[in-house]
């Protein structure tokens, strides 16, 4: 029998790989054999090898749950793992969880503890510090989870412009060593998430859907129809934008664009070189 690494009750359902560090000796004969059917869920879970894995950090293997955590997330992306996610948008278990369905999460992990204690499988309960994030307005225990967001597409921005003018000198740093930061930040960028799920409101994401047809569009003042089928039965996205995305709308709506005034040419480069500052 293998015995569990330490993980959180309440995501056991989550974890579809087990994963080594490749260069492990203790673990070399398990990197692609499968662990022993979890006693919470009938699934076996195959063992993979990563280099994310510290060696020297409990056992020395680290269960991977994709759908619940961004460091796992990535992992997952690697190695092609499935995205199981066992806790919902209302923070109660999901179908996935088995019997637990529909029990909020704190009271899951409680019964999880009760049941694995009762079938003689619970090795020991220790205190573990680490990071919790938590919602700066409410104190709650933020729980990740895999959404569908917007996005704007760097590399085309800044992939070619942006680094030319610091390399051939058209825009310097002082103290020059910073130029260094910049162009590991530049030739590092992700694509940008621009969206947000806050009730206390903000700038809409301008992007509508049609309930007839299923039409995706995008507009620039509110429509009344979709434009593929005339239908009027249409809903926009409830995300809206990102401050720092909001923020930087505020100098165009404001000095005229996309008319060439005053304040579109100088007024504007100063603002954003400010907002860069």
């Amino acid at each position: 029998m293998y015995r569990s690494p330490p993980l959180g009750p309440k995501r056991c359902w989550a974890t579809p790989r087990l994963l080594s560090i490749p260069g492990d000796e203790r673990f070399q004969d398990l990197i692609g054999k499968k662990s022993d059917r979890s006693p919470l869920v009938d699934r076996e879970v195959p063992i993979v090898a990563d280099d994310y894995v510290d060696p020297k950090f409990g056992t020395g293997i680290v269960k991977i749950t994709p759908a619940h955590d961004p460091n796992d997330f990535e992992i997952g992306l690697r190695h092609n793992l499935p995205q199981v996610q066992v806790i919902g948008l209302d923070a109660a278990m999901t179908d996935e969880a088995g019997k637990y369905a529909g029990q909020d999460r704190y009271e899951c992990r409680r019964q999880i503890v009760s049941d694995l204690e009762a079938m003689g499988l619970l090795v020991k309960i220790e205190d573990h510090r680490h990071a919790v994030g938590q919602c700066y307005r409410c104190n709650t225990v933020v729980e990740p989870l895999v959404s569908k967001q917007w996005f704007v597409k760097m590399k085309p921005l800044a992939g070619g412009a942006a680094i030319k003018a610091v390399e051939t000198g058209e825009i310097r740093f002082v103290p020059e060593r910073f130029s260094k930061h910049y162009l590991h930040w530049m030739e590092n960028l992700r694509d940008w998430c621009i969206s947000r799920q806050l009730w206390w409101g903000g700038h809409r994401i301008p992007v509508w859907y049609c309930l007839e047809c299923g039409e995706i569009f995008a507009a620039t003042d509110d429509p009344r129809s979709a434009p593929k089928c005339q239908s009027a039965e249409i809903e926009q996205d409830p995300d809206v934008l990102d401050t720092w995305f909001s923020s930087a709308l505020w100098p165009f709506s404001t000095l005229g664009w996309p008319e060439d005034t005053p304040g579109t040419g100088t007024l504007l480069s100063h603002i954003g070189a400010c907002d860069r500052f």
